[in-house]
């Protein structure tokens, strides 16, 4: 009996290492805090989105900074966030949204690309995930 109550607390911890929450935390003990969800690295922008999707494979990634310099960034899209890495002077400034708010906040640069997330961000696949629905729907 104790060892099933160990054998699921480990697989818990293991399964809990995989969400949204352990990105961010691994993110800002990586990277220098600015803010909330603002973090700051002396490393470019591409090295920086390299090394966060090298940690955590994204599902897809839109890298606009050939096209718009310093106005762009690397955008890194996962089902349950959004991080973008943006040039900050010598450096990159690193932010960490919820898929509904990273995806409004980056629009410009992701609209053409992403679809808009549903009511739980994105699907490993990187589709829409349940949006809702009405009477009578999926019948």
């Amino acid at each position: 009996m104790i060892g099933g109550a160990c054998a699921a607390l480990v697989t818990v911890l293991a399964l809990g290492g995989c969400g949204s929450t352990s990105k961010e935390s691994w993110i800002g003990d990586k990277y220098k805090k600015m803010g909330a969800g603002t973090y700051r690295s002396p490393k470019a922008p591409p090295a920086v989105a390299t090394e966060i999707n090298k940690k955590f494979r994204s599902i897809d990634r839109v890298d606009d900074l050939a096209t718009m310099g310093a106005a762009g960034g690397i955008f890194l899209r996962y089902p349950q966030l959004v991080v973008g890495v943006l040039p900050n002077g010598t450096g990159s400034r690193i932010t960490v949204d919820k898929p509904r708010s990273g995806y409004n906040r980056y629009y410009s640069h992701v609209s053409g690309r992403w679809a808009s997330p549903g009511s739980h961000g994105w699907t490993s696949a990187g589709v829409a995930s349940f949006r809702g629905g009405g009477p009578g729907s999926g019948k």
